[in-house]
């Protein structure tokens, strides 16, 4: 049955580098449109939105419906973002900033309208802005995931306000979902929704990182308290990247143990060829390669694979994401390249290209990267956590994260095994494809089973 979905989610609804849960978000909204289900997204509108409303009023140029301005500057407003920003707040001066701009928008038009709206002063009218990309020129290779959405539903100063409503403890934002059959709620998001009987809100957890992370900063501990929290109370469903987070879940919040939970994994496009014979080097000609994706946390345990690599001369290794003070260390090695951020499109070749991708990680919630290399038919090198057993069983070469002669002795395994590898992962291809294969996720999520199968009551 063909259902109408409204999507908040702060990762495609505001410009942010949420990787992880930009990319689950995304490829579930594919494989939504793909099953014919109509989906709408909710984003914030800003100042800069409204003076280019009123500018193209003004100008009388286009019909009253039109709406091309306004449609443009949505877009152009998705495509501010800083994915080679940092991502945690460290030291005093960054978060006295932080406080001091979150002061700032608490004030402004937007903020407060959302305050009054959350207080029950006022009511807006839903405001819906048809999708058409056709009337746009360009759609950048980013942002082609927005045109599966038929609608954008307006919301001023949105998740602006949600982020200060979280810290300063102030009533979350409300929206009206009274037309919708489904709500998917990106979590941690805080918001109240409206929606008519019989709707149901379905609330993904990502991973309960904030709690158990030491070395997260207070401010994002607090804030992700307050968004879990007001999101958690109104889900009917929750769904889960994997089940090592519904455990974890199980484990630190019980007292929500009587919500029905699935895990349904993150997906990516098992479309592609498949390439048997071995890669061309993506780093200096004549050399082997390996990649690892990572960002400026401590987690990701970056560190680690750098240092092993001065044991492995023989191979070259790039790394993309923004990596902070690493990649200014004195005396790197000679044969690791910081490639910074990279788009989808160049980073899928250089996966595919690499003779192994490295997921170092002490802690996550699933490991994305990892799914897209197997779809690549690259090898997979992983720390050994529970949660890459559960991803990649027995297709990947693990190694202790805390030992850089551990992660040498891998990179060296990989280096010289690599058909057998590449064999393993094309013999599961198939069944890669139906775990992992975005075709599939919208039927796990939505909950049309597949024989045998059931609902799980997290307890």
């Amino acid at each position: 049955m063909k259902q109408n979905i409204l999507v908040v989610s702060e990762s495609l609804g505001q410009p942010n580098h949420k990787r992880g849960i930009f990319h689950f978000t995304r490829e579930l909204a594919r494989s939504l449109a793909s099953k014919g289900h109509e989906l709408t997204l909710v984003v914030e509108t800003s100042r800069r939105y409204r003076k280019l409303c009123r500018r193209e009023r003004r100008t009388k140029l286009f019909a009253a419906q039109s709406r091309n301005i306004e449609l443009l500057a949505l877009y152009r407003y998705l495509d501010e973002i800083n994915v080679s920003g940092p991502v945690t707040l460290s030291g005093t001066r960054r978060k006295v900033e932080w406080l001091r701009r979150r002061a700032g928008l608490l004030l402004s038009r937007d903020n407060i309208v959302c305050l009054m709206r959350a207080l029950g002063l006022i009511s807006l009218p839903t405001c819906l802005i048809e999708n058409r990309p056709a009337a746009l020129e360009y759609i950048p290779p980013d942002l082609r995931h927005l045109e599966l959405f038929g609608d954008f539903q307006l919301e001023p100063g949105f998740f602006d306000y949600q982020d200060a409503s979280a810290f300063f403890l102030l009533p979350p934002p409300r929206i009206d979902a009274r037309k919708y059959d489904v709500i998917v709620v990106d979590t941690p998001t805080r918001v109240v929704i409206r929606r008519k009987p019989g709707a149901k809100v379905i609330c993904i957890v990502h991973d309960l990182l904030p709690l158990t992370d030491l070395k997260l900063s207070d401010i994002a501990t607090r804030q992700f308290l307050a968004r879990i929290r007001t999101s958690l109370r109104q889900a009917d469903e929750l769904a889960f990247v994997s089940n090592y987070s519904m455990m974890r879940f199980r484990e630190l919040l019980p007292q929500f143990a009587h919500l029905p939970a699935r895990v349904v994994y993150p997906r990516t496009r098992f479309d592609a060829p498949d390439i048997p014979h071995l890669p061309a080097p993506s780093g200096r000609p004549g050399r082997p390669s390996f990649v690892v994706i990572v960002s400026n946390e401590p987690r990701k345990n970056v560190a680690a694979v750098v240092g092993a690599f001065r044991n492995v001369p023989q191979a070259d290794l790039i790394v993309i994401g923004y990596t902070g003070e690493i990649s200014r260390m004195r005396n790197l090695p000679s044969n690791v390249r910081f490639a910074g951020y990279v788009d989808e499109h160049e980073k899928a070749g250089l996966i595919a290209e690499a003779h192994g991708l490295i997921m170092p990680s002490l802690a996550e919630g699933f490991g994305v990267p990892i799914i897209e290399a197997l779809a690549a038919n690259t090898p997979v090198l992983c720390s050994d956590i529970a949660v890459f057993r559960e991803v990649a069983g027995e297709l990947a070469d693990y190694f202790d994260p805390f030992s850089t002669e551990a992660i040498a002795a891998s990179v060296i395994r990989v280096l010289t095994r690599q058909e057998e590898c590449r064999g393993r992962i094309r013999a599961r291809r198939h069944e890669l494809a139906q775990r992992f294969g975005y075709e599939t996720q919208a039927r796990d999520f939505l909950g049309h089973e597949k024989p045998g199968e059931r609902l799980v009551v997290a307890r």
